[in-house]
């Protein structure tokens, strides 16, 4: 389910796997494995597809869009992904002191 979500953003901003990877800061390697199931999403790129495709972070996960007024759509976006990136830092000083 989310990998045929991120083909369908990247097809839709019609961007090859090479350019859809440097915008988010991954090899075309790695995006093309993703997308044909052979490697997981990491909280790290959920974070960056939601911040420059503006797409809501429950949408991508469950596949089902989640009806935001437009006046809300994007404080919504930026209050997920503060929390993510919270959630991501917890889990890197996690892995430092364990």
């Amino acid at each position: 389910m989310l990998k045929e979500k991120i083909i369908e953003i990247r097809q839709k901003n019609r961007l090859t796997q090479s350019e859809f990877g440097e915008v988010l800061g991954i090899a075309q390697f790695t995006i093309s494995r993703i997308e044909r199931g052979q490697q997981d999403v990491d909280l790290k790129m959920l974070i960056g597809l939601s911040e420059h495709f503006k797409v809501n972070l429950h949408e991508l996960i469950t596949g089902q869009k989640k009806e935001v007024p437009d006046n809300k759509r994007n404080a919504e976006l930026e209050t997920e992904n503060r929390l993510m990136r919270e959630l991501l830092n917890l889990r890197v000083a996690e892995k430092k002191v364990g």
